[in-house]
């Protein structure tokens, strides 16, 4: 999958699973979850962003953080017999790692032969489609987890670090303010008894680096795949156009700007410009960013860009209006996006702060067949 193709795909990911966590914990090479948000959006005003914003920026925080919480002091549950990521309840995706402990809580009671890794993963299907799916890996050679499992925390940096008593910290003793969420990672024993392990955090609290690594180079076997729901359809990855949407004109509406420029220069008439029709979620109309999936799409024919061009140029000043659309179309033009209401109060949007009324003729041009 090409570049822009695998940032539009993460983009769906994140809005289509957002409410249920199920693609909010990818695991990195199997083991340290990314995405910190199956699975949060840079593209202009896809999955509910503001063009020409991008995800926050993460920021760095000294490290007079609060210490993280300590472990769990009581004894350990080792659980009777281990039988899958779907069996167990507490293997959810949304999952925290509050039921985790240090594996040397378990020294006298617990030996571990094999380790299972519950996570969420994409899958592109023949159609060209994509689904989100429930993976469940095994690997059964995990010396190397175990000692790294057993390495203690690292403590926290010293307050005095920063009031001067001793030079500041290495850029690298910064702790950064992204979120984490554990791995779900589960140690079976011979008798196929299960436990919950513990990883050891660094001074930030986020998993110690070796831990990583070890999780990283195991040998992971696939034990079992389950469908969790369409991530981008056949349709759109065949148009090449986001499977979810922001209606930009009612954003721009909701939040109109101080000031309207002129309409700036619009792409040549010969340039290559890609349509996408979207309906807005039932859900989405009293949004101020509301949500659209998409219906179709594709390359428009030169002629018909040169006839959208000359429609869009005679837009006029935008009427005060309160209807939301039902159907909106967003064009992609080598000078940036145009998004038009097809129905509603039919507004156009043709630069990111600027809202102009759509000609009548407009919207009968984009969905003709």
């Amino acid at each position: 999958m090409d570049a822009p193709a695998t940032s539009r795909l993460t983009r769906m990911i994140k809005m289509r699973f957002a409410a249920s966590g199920t693609a909010a914990t990818m695991a990195r090479g199997g083991a340290a979850l990314a995405i910190g948000g199956v699975l949060a959006l840079a593209a202009a005003g896809c999955a509910g962003q503001v063009s020409g914003t991008g995800s926050a920026d993460v920021q760095s925080l000294a490290s007079t953080e609060p210490a993280p919480e300590p472990r769990p002091s009581s004894t350990p549950q080792i659980h009777p017999h281990w039988r899958s990521c779907a069996g167990e309840p507490s293997m959810r995706p949304q999952d925290e790692g509050n039921d985790a402990a240090p594996l040397s809580h378990f020294a006298d009671s617990f030996r571990p032969v094999a380790a299972v890794m519950c996570r969420e993963d994409t899958r592109r299907r023949p159609d060209g489609g994509t689904d989100a799916i429930a993976v469940e890996d095994r690997a059964d050679d995990v010396a190397a987890l175990l000692a790294a499992l057993r390495l203690p925390d690292e403590p926290p940096p010293s307050l005095e670090a920063f009031t001067g008593e001793v030079p500041p910290p290495e850029p690298d003793a910064m702790c950064t303010a992204d979120g984490y969420l554990p791995p779900r990672l589960v140690l079976l024993d011979g008798q196929g008894r299960w436990v919950r392990p513990g990883i050891p955090r660094d001074a930030c609290g986020k998993p110690l680096a070796e831990a990583d690594a070890a999780m990283d180079k195991l040998k992971w076997t696939r034990v079992s795949t389950r469908v969790l729901g369409e991530v981008e359809s056949a349709e759109a990855a065949a148009s090449g156009c986001d499977q979810v949407h922001t209606d930009m004109v009612w954003f721009t509406g909701f939040y109109p700007p101080t000031r309207q420029g002129d309409l700036a220069p619009l792409a040549d008439d010969a340039a290559s410009v890609r349509l996408c029709i979207y309906h807005v979620k039932a859900s989405e109309p009293d949004n101020d960013k509301p949500q659209g999936d998409f219906v179709s799409g594709g390359l428009l024919p030169t002629s018909r860009w040169a006839a959208v061009k000359r429609a869009v140029q005679t837009s006029g000043k935008a009427t005060t209006c309160t209807t939301p659309a039902n159907r909106f179309a967003r064009l992609e033009t080598p000078r940036g996006d145009i998004y038009v209401e097809l129905d509603g109060c039919r507004r156009l949007v043709a630069q990111i702060d600027t809202i102009w009324q759509a000609s009548p003729d407009l919207p009968a041009l984009l969905t003709k067949p």
